[in-house]
């Protein structure tokens, strides 16, 4: 069987600064995994230089796919939108505040190839209030 597409959706709103340790993160672990993957980043209106992070970074990089919404819409809308975008086998869903660690895709990853369609984690710990 041939290494699957992998597809990571990121909703960022005020983020510009860990937008790129976020995407080295994000590379190095999917690498691991499969050379076939996309970075998908959806601005949500943010009110910092988000958008101008993720154009940059797109630029230098063809694996990441940069969107930006007309307003804030909101998270799940954000997510919506890259759902719509991913051309992924499989598609990680991934706040951009570097809280939820990139590099546990692999432990989601290898429970879906256990045959579940959907794999859930959530923070035993949180950092935020």
């Amino acid at each position: 069987m041939s290494p699957q597409k992998i597809s990571v959706i990121s909703p960022v709103y005020g983020a510009a600064g860990l937008l790129p340790e976020l995407i080295s993160r994000i590379g190095r672990t999917v690498q691991q995994i499969t050379s076939d993957y996309e970075i998908i980043l959806v601005d949500d209106n943010s009110p910092d230089e988000s958008w101008e992070v993720i154009k940059q970074l797109a630029e230098n990089n063809n694996r990441i796919i940069g969107l930006s919404l007309s307003r804030n819409f909101g998270q799940q809308n954000a997510l919506n939108a890259g759902f719509d975008h991913s051309s992924g086998d499989f598609v990680v869903t991934l706040d951009c505040d570097l809280q939820d660690e990139p590099e546990n895709i692999i432990h989601l990853f290898n429970k879906a190839k256990e045959g579940f369609d959907i794999v859930f984690a959530s923070r035993v710990k949180r950092q935020d209030g």
